[in-house]
């Protein structure tokens, strides 16, 4: 009687760590879709990205191809700088498309986090079937090695 409590309590809880580990997983994964399909959690990442895209076309551009010249030069490379006025920024190097990257960030990157987020929740839902796919790759691919391991003891032979 005892041995048999002892079984039905394995078979209980033998499964309770995978749940959890399930489960928790599964909070995760909730999680972030639910941050990635946030409205203000995207248009925030989208101001700051196209505040960073700003600043970084309004940076003067000759210190950068000073300091590639210095690095080109001791690798036989031509210098570029002598061929950029010095209050050139990287905006105007980048030409004049450049400038309305920063609209097109803020615009484009709370669309590309809502999908984000939906691929999130798919792989959610397709999660356990991809381990069971995992699982059975693994067997196939043990017992490939098996096959090539017999093959190559009987070339031996």
């Amino acid at each position: 009687m005892l041995a048999s409590c002892a079984a039905l309590a394995l078979a209980v809880l033998a499964p309770a760590p995978a749940l959890a580990r399930d489960s928790a997983r599964d909070k995760g994964l909730a999680e972030i879709e639910g941050r990635l399909s946030d409205p203000d959690t995207q248009q925030a990442m989208g101001d700051a990205l196209a505040g960073m895209m700003a600043a970084l076309l309004d940076m003067k551009a000759a210190p950068f191809t000073k300091a590639m010249d210095k690095m080109g030069k001791s690798m036989g490379g031509r210098p570029m700088a002598r061929n950029i006025p010095d209050d050139a920024t990287l905006g105007d190097l980048a030409g004049p498309d450049a400038r309305r990257a920063p609209a097109k960030i803020a615009r484009q990157v709370p669309q590309m986090m809502g999908a984000m987020g939906a691929m999130t929740g798919v792989m959610q839902e397709m999660l356990p079937q991809l381990e069971e796919m995992g699982k059975r790759m693994g067997e196939q691919m043990g017992k490939s090695i098996e096959r090539a391991e017999q093959r190559a003891d009987r070339d031996q032979d």
